[in-house]
């Protein structure tokens, strides 16, 4: 596993970063056996959310029986839609539902806190400044965003600068080798993949900027469940949402082309899509989902797998 630090947290976080959305973490299960197997593969970050069901409460359990706070990074979030798409991007719901977050990990301190959404009618100085007071408090180790467009980053961290405290750190958008053609969940989620988004990878790569690449398999479209000869097939194995964001041509392409790369060099598929995206020119991380141990070891492997400028050049040929 390689590992990279981010100013303000404690530990490097490891470049393949769990997610916790999965069914196990979910639905509130013991999860002891796969956050070890994460650890024991080097992955050392887990990625989780006030929205993430039972996630945060089977994440704390797990940290009580293990006393391994100090090993692990934290990240949560804040903030997002109410059920009825009601915004709620304002100080008082971002202290609640940190609140109920240190409560259910059974810690005090996150490391790593995000807003889950942007709410564009604000002014972003005046939401990057009630998440400041948050990281003032040592509630929270450092702030960013998920689902921001990098121009409003670039305004809460210009106002930040103005008014002389931290802005935010890191941004969480969804990025991978395969194409996001719609908002899967419909509620003001954001990308950058795509060719109308390379603006903003310009951004993340000059800036250096960490990004936390939510969904880097597409909803389980490139972890080798769907083979490329199945189209049609997508809805019926992984649901509307992930149909709705990612059925298309161009990632069809993309994985006949992942599973000829990785019958090449001995991977799997999605070990061929996490390489490539640690090989980027932007600070990614990649956020992947476990729902069981030998699968999150074989995710992890993949901060070993290099590939050439070439076989990246391959993967997004047209």
């Amino acid at each position: 596993m390689k590992y990279k630090e981010i100013t303000g947290v404690a530990n490097p976080l490891s470049r393949i970063i769990l997610g916790t959305s999965s069914k196990p973490f979910f639905s509130g299960q013991e999860v002891d056996e796969l956050i070890e197997a994460a650890l024991e593969s080097g992955i050392n970050t887990l990625d989780t959310a006030r929205e993430y069901g039972g996630s945060e409460g089977a994440i704390g359990r797990w940290l009580l029986r293990s006393g391994k706070r100090d090993r692990v990074v934290i990240i949560s979030k804040c903030c997002h839609p109410s059920f009825a798409f009601v915004p709620r991007v304002n100080e008082k719901c971002a202290r609640e539902d940190l609140m109920r977050s240190l409560d259910a990990l059974e810690t005090d301190f996150i490391d790593i806190y995000l807003l889950h959404r942007d709410l564009e009618l604000l002014p972003a100085g005046k939401i990057v400044e009630f998440m400041a007071k948050l990281r003032e408090e040592g509630k929270v180790g450092v702030i960013g965003t998920s689902n921001w467009s990098a121009g409003r980053i670039e305004e809460a961290n210009a106002y930040a600068r103005g008014h002389g405290f931290e802005g935010f750190s890191v941004s969480s958008p969804h990025y991978s080798l395969g194409i996001q053609k719609r908002d899967p969940w419909g509620n003001g989620c954001k990308t950058v993949t795509g060719e109308k988004h390379r603006e903003e990878r310009e951004f993340y790569s000059s800036s250096g900027m960490p990004v936390l690449a939510w969904a880097s398999l597409c909803g389980g479209v490139f972890s080798g469940k769907l083979k490329s000869e199945d189209k049609g097939r997508i809805m019926s194995l992984f649901g509307f949402n992930t149909a709705w964001g990612y059925d298309c041509p161009e990632n069809y392409e993309r994985l006949s082309r992942c599973e000829a790369l990785a019958e090449k060099k001995g991977a799997d598929v999605a070990q061929i899509v996490l390489a490539w995206m640690l090989g980027d020119d932007m600070n990614v991380f990649p956020i992947v989902g476990g729902s069981t141990a030998a699968s999150i070891r074989r995710a992890a492997a993949a901060a070993d797998l290099v590939l050439t400028k070439e076989e990246r050049e391959y993967l997004t040929a047209k």
